[in-house]
């Protein structure tokens, strides 16, 4: 048995990849469209951006103490910010009027939080229409917020430390009690600083350029592949062939595996070269989890050959396959989030992109990508391809007709 499913699909291999016009259509058009809609939509990647343009960033400091003016000057320090000091109303007009791109408010109460050991807030507004363009500005108030925690941890060591100094003669005890001191600070940190990010901010996780149109293009360009592998079923059907495979003592099961894993395969190694030819020729980064990243390509490879079946099964000719699989990849792409995010549509498209596994291999692409996710963020996205797997194959196995 596996001796025949291994031998169905290396021939299927062997035949697709034997064809040039498969080659340019599967590797080369991909990169085309991803270089042209990637400018079209937002240029290069969120890695290769500049970091040297200088922000002015409105400051609201109402705080009574000196920790907020404290972090005032922090800020000021950046090169990458101009701070400009101003009131609440007139910080949060200039971003909803689009003259900033974000504020900071910095509350009353925010010195008197870090004295009491409480966890102080810190308002950050931003243009939800220019999202990825504030993150350079919200990494840089986190920065900023770090490293006043770090004041302040450093601080209350030495003030503790200190306390005891007092009642110490011996320098090497004083020493003693200042290591033993900053071990229990490290152990237990001290009350960290939040940015509450007012409604006024959407997520600033949308990708843009080519973080969305390379794998965007991918899995639409592996769709049109893999289906195209089910349109070769159907062929091998008209001509006889998997009649007489039937005839032979050659089970069923073993004759869809076969073809099936040819086509799983075709996919995964096309998605695999265009996550290299993505790395090396757009900068894209495919995040720091290469499991996470291979989950969601095999779990959506799995999902499209699925689909393929799925089709094969509802057709009788292969003339109706091939016209059924341009309307059915483009409109499930589309819908999916391939051309664009989905979080730019309206909410009735966002809830019919659902339907699409596209959308969910999208957003597991980008928790890899854009979010820097790991395995578990993926997860509920794998599952969800694994469920359009099994519904594509119950029916398509199903009602797959040999002659």
């Amino acid at each position: 048995m596996f001796q025949t499913i291994y031998h169905i699909a290396a021939n299927y291999l062997k035949r697709t990849y034997s064809s040039r016009a498969v080659l340019i259509f599967q590797l080369l058009m991909p990169l085309i469209f991803t270089f042209l809609i990637g400018q079209a939509i937002g240029g290069p990647s969120s890695s290769s951006s500049s970091t040297t343009v200088e922000w002015i960033l409105p400051i609201v400091n109402e705080d009574e103490g000196v920790f907020g003016q404290t972090l005032v000057s922090i800020l000021d320090n950046d090169p990458a910010i101009r701070v400009e000091e101003m009131s609440l109303e007139t910080a949060v007009s200039t971003v909803e009027a689009e003259e900033q791109l974000a504020a900071v408010h910095i509350p009353a109460s925010f010195s008197e939080a870090l004295l009491t050991n409480q966890t102080p807030v810190v308002d950050f507004y931003a243009n939800a229409d220019d999202a990825r363009l504030t993150q350079p500005i919200e990494q840089a108030v986190m920065s900023s917020i770090s490293q006043l925690a770090g004041f302040i941890a450093v601080a209350d060591i030495s003030t503790s430390v200190g306390d005891q100094a007092l009642e110490l003669e011996d320098q090497t005890a004083y020493f003693e009690t200042a290591v033993d001191l900053a071990q229990q600070k490290w152990e237990a940190p001290p009350t960290a600083l939040q940015i509450n990010e007012d409604e006024i901010i959407v997520d600033s996780s949308i990708p843009t350029g080519i973080d969305q149109s390379s794998p965007g293009m991918m899995a639409m360009f592996a769709t049109f592949g893999m289906i195209g592998g089910a349109a070769a079923m159907v062929q091998e059907r008209e001509a006889g062939t998997l009649r007489r495979l039937v005839v032979m003592p050659i089970s069923k099961g073993s004759i869809i595996l076969g073809f099936m894993l040819g086509i799983l395969l075709t996919g995964i190694i096309q998605m695999a070269i265009l996550i290299i030819a993505g790395a090396l020729f757009f900068d894209v980064a495919w995040g720091s989890s290469p499991l996470a990243l291979s989950l969601v390509t095999f779990a959506f490879a799995l999902a499209i050959t699925s689909l393929g079946m799925f089709i094969a099964a509802l057709v009788r000719t292969a003339a109706q396959i091939n016209g059924m699989s341009t309307l059915i990849v483009l409109s499930i792409a589309a819908l999916g989030g391939a051309w664009w995010p989905l979080d730019i549509v309206p909410t009735w498209m966002q809830t019919l992109g659902r339907f699409s596994p596209i959308s969910w291999a999208m957003d597991g692409f980008h928790d890899v990508i854009t979010r820097g996710l790991s395995v578990t963020a993926v997860l509920p996205e794998v599952g969800m391809l694994l469920l359009f797997t099994a519904v594509f194959l119950l029916i398509g196995i199903g009602r797959f007709r040999y002659e």
